[in-house]
This record gives C-alpha cells, sequence and structure tokens, in this order.
C-alpha cells in the first residue's frame, strides 16, 4: 500500500538573483491556448492539440484535505460523471495505524466536473475482513450486460495489502457496494499476478529485481477495458526498491490470466525504470526508480499510456520527483511501448515547498472520454501545504493551431525561448502554486540594468503565400508590482528582412491577465518572430500559454 500518510511542508524558491519568495499570486486568467474543440490522443502525440486548465478543487473548495488521495473518474454513456476517491475514517479501528481506517466514497456531476454533488461512501473498511483497515485505490467499471458495477481496489487488514472486489447492482454507483465476488474476498494474493508475468530470468522485472518471483504489491488498478468476455487491468508492482507497471485479464476478478502473451497479456512488465530513465528529469543520484499507478485509454488501434515515475522510493519522500509520461502501442502484449515523441515527463512534480519537503507532488492522475462531447480529460493531484492549492487539477484536450513551441512551458525548461543581451535572466520554474494553471511558468527580468533590448523570443518559418491575420497573446503578470511589456511579432522574408511588425504595449500587475492581439499577414511573410521586451530593472516578469497562429 503505497501514499498512505503524506505531510508537506513550504519553503522559498531562489535562482540566479531571482526573488521569488513571494506569496503565490490569484489567477485571473482564463485558458487562451486551445481551440475549444475536441483534440485525440493522435492529435496530441503529433503536435496538434495541447491540455487546457480548467479548474482545480482544493481543500478550500471541497473542505476535504487530501482530496486527490485515491481518485479515479468514471463516466457514463448519458455524461454523467463519477468521482471516486479516499476517505479517512478517524479513530476507527485500534488494530489500525493510528486507529484510522481508509475507505472509498463517491461524488456525481452533471456538468462535466464543475459542480459535484455531496459524497456517498462505498465501500467502509470493516472489522473481520481483508479490508479491515484499508480499502481504496482502486478503480471502478460499470458493465450494462450485467447491471453492475465493480470496483477493484487494494485492500489491508492491518498485516497483509491484496486485492479485493465489491459489487453494486443497478446503473447507480451512489451508494454502498456489498455483493461479494462468488469465492470471496481477497481476490489477489501478494504476488499471485507478478509471480506469473516475472517468471523467468531474462524479463525486465526478474533482472532488475535480482530474479525471477521478487515483484509483488499489486495495487492502484486500473480497469480500463471490456471486451464482453474479459476486464483487463493495470496495476504496478514494487520488488522494495524499483516499481513496475503490468497487465492481467479476468473473467470474474478471481481468476486471472498474467505473464501470458499467447493470451493476449504481456510477458513482462510494460514500464520500468528503464523506461523512465532516460526522461527529461535530473532524477535523485541520477536514478529513476521506474513506475506506480498507471492509466490506459484506448483510441483506435492504439493503447495510450499515462504512467507515473519516480526516484528515491515509492513510498513518497522528501525531495522527490514524481512525473507522469505517455506511451502507446497497438499491441498489449508489448512489453516495449512507444514513448511520446516530443520526450516525456508531459505533467512534472514541484519540489517547491520548504526545503523541498514535497510528498508525491503530483500524483494520482485519471485520463478518460466523455462520450456525451467527445472531450478527453486530465486530472491529477498535486500536494501543497496550501489550502488553497492542495487538491485536483483539471484539463482537457483540445486541438491546437499555435506555432509556437513550448509554448506552455511543458517541458519545463526554456527550450525553443532565446533570450537577447546577455544579462538576461530566463528561466522555468516547477512552481505550481505561482502559475495560474498548476503546471510551469517563464521567469525572466533585465538581470541589471535594462537596456531597451532586454526581451525573449521565438521565430517560426512558415509556407506563406497567402495574405490573412495572424492571431497572437498569452499570459502574463509583474511580480510585487506593475509595469508594461511590449509585445511585438514581426514578419520577415527568409533572409529576416523585416516586413512589417504588430507592437502592443501590455499593462501588467500582480495577477496573470490574458491578452489576445491580431494583425494582418502579409503573403511575403516566411518568418513570423513572437517577441516581448521588459524595461523595468526592479520588476520579475512572468509568462506563460504564449500563442501564435493564422
Amino acid at each position: 500500500m503505497k501514499r498512505i500518510v503524506l505531510t508537506v511542508m513550504i519553503f522559498s524558491l531562489a535562482f540566479c538573483g531571482f526573488i521569488l519568495n513571494v506569496p503565490p499570486f490569484p489567477s485571473t486568467a482564463q485558458a487562451a491556448v486551445g481551440e475549444g474543440t475536441p483534440g485525440t490522443l493522435d492529435d496530441y502525440w503529433n503536435g496538434n492539440a495541447s491540455w487546457v486548465y480548467l479548474k482545480k478543487d482544493t481543500f478550500t473548495s471541497t473542505g476535504q484535505e487530501n482530496y486527490s488521495y485515491g481518485n479515479h473518474t468514471e463516466v457514463m454513456p448519458d455524461g454523467a460523471w463519477y468521482y471516486f476517491n479516499r476517505i479517512l475514517i478517524k479513530t476507527y479501528n485500534a488494530g489500525c495505524p493510528n486507529n484510522d481506517g481508509l475507505g472509498t466514497q463517491v461524488r456525481k456531476s452533471t456538468d462535466k466536473g464543475a459542480t459535484w454533488s455531496a459524497p456517498v461512501t462505498i465501500i467502509a473498511p470493516t472489522a473481520g475482513t481483508a479490508y479491515s483497515c484499508y480499502a481504496t485505490d482502486g478503480d471502478a467499471w460499470y458493465n450494462p450486460t450485467e447491471n453492475k458495477w465493480h470496483y477493484l481496489f487494494q485492500c489491508w487488514d492491518g498485516v497483509t495489502s491484496r486485492g479485493c472486489e465489491l459489487e453494486r447492482s443497478g446503473s447507480d454507483p451512489m451508494g454502498s457496494f456489498t455483493i461479494q465476488p462468488t469465492g470471496g474476498n481477497p481476490t489477489i494474493d501478494p504476488g499471485e499476478l507478478w509471480n506469473s508475468i516475472c517468471n523467468v530470468s531474462t524479463d525486465d522485472c526478474s533482472t532488475l529485481a535480482g530474479g525471477p518471483g521478487k515483484v509483488d504489491g499489486e495495487g492502484t488498478y486500473n480497469i480500463f477495458k471490456y471486451d464482453g468476455t474479459y476486464y483487463w487491468v493495470a496495476f504496478h508492482g514494487y520488488d522494495g526498491v524499483n516499481g513496475y507497471q503490468g497487465i492481467a485479464k479476468t473473467i470474474d476478478f478471481q481468476t486471472w490470466i498474467a505473464g501470458d502473451a499467447s493470451q493476449g497479456v504481456a510477458n513482462d512488465a510494460i514500464f520500468d525504470r528503464l523506461d523512465s530513465q532516460s526522461w527529461r528529469e535530473n532524477w535523485d543520484g541520477g536514478v529513476s526508480i521506474g513506475g506506480g499507478k498507471g492509466v490506459i485509454l484506448q483510441e483506435g488501434s492504439y493503447y495510450y499510456n499515462l504512467v507515473e515515475a519516480a526516484d528515491i522510493n515509492l513510498s513518497c519522500m522528501p525531495n522527490q520527483n514524481w512525473n507522469f509520461g505517455l506511451y502507446r502501442s497497438t499491441s498489449l502484449t508489448s512489453t516495449s511501448w512507444t514513448p511520446f515523441p516530443a520526450g516525456n515527463p508531459i505533467v512534472y512534480s514541484s519540489k517547491a515547498e520548504t526545503g523541498g519537503q514535497s510528498y508525491c507532488p503530483a500524483a494520482y492522475m485519471g485520463m478518460f472520454k466523455d462520450p456525451t462531447n467527445n472531450f478527453i480529460y486530465l486530472s491529477y493531484g498535486r500536494r501543497s501545504a496550501d489550502p488553497n492549492y492542495e487538491g485536483v487539477y483539471w484539463y482537457r484536450l483540445e486541438k491546437s493551431k499555435n506555432l509556437l513551441k513550448n509554448s506552455d512551458l511543458w517541458t519545463a525548461d526554456a527550450s525553443n525561448w532565446t533570450k537577447v543581451v546577455n544579462s538576461t535572466n530566463m528561466v522555468v520554474y516547477r512552481a505550481p502554486n505561482n502559475s495560474w494553471d498548476g503546471t510551469q511558468y517563464m521567469e525572466f527580468n533585465c538581470g541589471g540594468s535594462c537596456t531597451g533590448a532586454n526581451s525573449v523570443y521565438q521565430d517560426v518559418t512558415i509556407l506563406g503565400g497567402t495574405a490573412g491575420t495572424v492571431q497572437f497573446g498569452g499570459k502574463f503578470m509583474a511580480v510585487g508590482g506593475a509595469d508594461s511589456i511590449l509585445l511585438s511579432v514581426y514578419q520577415m522574408d527568409l533572409n529576416h528582412n523585416v516586413l512589417k511588425q504588430d507592437q502592443h504595449l501590455l499593462s501588467v500587475g500582480p495577477n496573470w491577465t490574458t491578452f489576445d492581439k491580431s494583425g494582418s499577414l502579409l503573403s511575403s511573410t516566411r518568418i513570423l518572430r513572437y517577441q516581448f521586451y521588459f524595461y523595468n530593472p526592479s520588476l520579475n516578469f512572468r509568462a506563460d500559454d504564449m500563442y501564435m497562429k493564422y
């Protein structure tokens, strides 16, 4: 059982002379980068869609601490959303840690997650069962043929962590799951699935673990498919050091098929530290320990796997990196899924809390499609000592015509951006409480006296030949003050001769503000330059979600 007891503190971040120990500023901006139409995962894979921030559900707004723990969302054909998450039951059982128990509850939304009903407990820890202490970190699936809900979860009796399953008749999950599987609980013993997967010495999950049969800890289940006969389930594993992700299938959650490619399931881990080691991350000690929870979503002939990877320890440790990456495969027997072509991770954790004491700073991701509007949604938890930021962050995938690369700083660095004047400071920060959407942002200043040329830019080559309109903008703010930024778009030929320029003086203050501008596009233009200038030597400025399109 992972991530059961977590604590967080807060700290000040400083770099390159920047003064960042200021309170986080509230966001007043709205999403502006996407086109407002559904994007596919294939669009995203090929750079033609982006994740657009929708909202956050926090400790402050929900009244529940650790609202993100053990969460996942299920969507019904009529568009109803059900949000399952962990519930802490205080002073429950003297045989459990701190005398507390963990259960699972659910909320309903009929407006795409804008509002939620009051929670209803569906599974509570029950004395004398395999879940006498914990019943959490699972996944739900509604089977319309059976007219029944299934919930597969991690269960713990204070001694051994196993897998359990409970069911509820009808299409409404807002009530107790009381139907036991035919053979009773637990349904998965420690190592039961992994022993079938890591059963030969050449398996990754054998060589990394020090031999076959050393991986267990099945948990954070993801039921990602039902084919009319089998339920297909992804789950994590752990050898005491490294984390793994595997796949199994079952007819009844009692009898499992794992590690048998002839039966359609991979005969090794589908994700481990050999996959995450090359991620765009400064892993502690230079080493990733692999993965934990993953979410698989099928689109066309591909299965897309959003999976977490960490360093140090899967039990959640201070100063830890805990990120999400994306992979895909056309086959569930594959043990080498293709990584996201622009590089992983696609979601970054943060150490921007006191002394880096941030535990599982990004965790419990969800990725699902709503059949009533065809949008794909992404959600995940952010840890923070500030109740205004501790919670679940929601995004949706929208088609994008943005010409700028790394426009929302998703790579957590300044790739594709160039600074002008050597003294100019330009840094990308992973400090989500200071951003408007819980992700990275760019911070910049003159680095001393301003010359008038201090700026940041990106050039984009276009085909040209057709006149039209170029649209551009972004989100900007000043840290602890107010001033102006000059936003410019230059139209140039292939020799960088300027043919036309559009310039707008933007008034920025201590809140994120969205700016949208446009100008006529010349048919002779071959290079578009997006550039912003800053002139106040006493202020730091921030930028995010920059865009340019035509």
